[in-house]
């Protein structure tokens, strides 16, 4: 049994170094999106560098691939450590590599209102999704790594323009992610705001609960049928 656990458990390099590019974009998120009046100079190199990572927290999903594999050469181990062990470690890193992209464009949204853009949150959310499919296609299928926008610019150039040429740069399937990533953005970010305002009211209530009780609308009574006059 100890061995079957170890073997569920091995470490996965790929997994914790993808994890952790994922994380990226969510930290540069939080010192990007802040709400304050000036900029710094460093402020557009960090939301390019923002721009370049965030591709890598949608990629998580398609660690679904090595999930796969290690189910399927998972044939000495029992059956109990694929469900107990080898499932939950892969939804976890999914889950929260994906709500590191979730709550990083949720941040770009909040940003954008407290700046009086209101109208650019969903011309903003569909971009960059879509430039994340476009990520997420160069790294799965041309190999890209994020820093190689700055330390290989002409290997990528290069290639692109191959593919370009070659008109092969697989427009559908990144399509295909587009539809995926969106939808998938949309349904979690729904998921999230509901789970966040939940919380919120109850921490009030907990504070508070006199005056948010009286904040609350309140529900109409059910009137009670007078009795008939004999």
């Amino acid at each position: 049994m100890i061995d079957a656990i170890r073997q569920a458990l091995q470490p996965h390099f790929h997994l914790g170094w993808n994890l952790f590019l994922a994380l990226v974009p969510l930290v540069l998120a939080l010192w990007l999106f802040r709400r304050r009046e000036r900029r710094s100079w460093l402020w557009w190199p960090v939301f390019f560098a923002f721009v370049a990572f965030l591709p890598n927290a949608a990629y998580t999903l398609t660690d679904i691939i090595h999930f796969v594999s290690e189910v399927q050469k998972s044939d000495e181990l029992p059956v109990w450590s694929v469900v107990y062990i080898i499932i939950p470690k892969y939804a976890l890193f999914m889950f929260v590599g994906f709500q590191s992209h979730v709550i990083s464009l949720i941040l770009v949204g909040v940003y954008l209102r407290w700046m009086g853009h209101k109208k650019w949150v969903f011309a903003a959310e569909t971009t960059l999704n879509f430039l994340c499919a476009i990520g997420v296609y160069w790294g799965r299928y041309l190999r890209f790594n994020s820093w190689e926008i700055v330390t290989a610019p002409e290997k990528i150039a290069d290639q692109i323009l191959q593919h370009l040429m070659m008109d092969d740069l697989g427009w559908v399937v990144v399509l295909r992610y587009f539809i995926v990533l969106t939808a998938s953005y949309y349904v979690v970010k729904f998921v999230d705001r509901a789970v966040w305002e939940h919380w919120q009211r109850k921490r009030l209530e907990g504070l508070f609960p006199a005056r948010v009780s009286a904040w609350l609308p309140k529900r109409p009574k059910a009137k009670t049928p007078e009795p008939e006059a004999a």
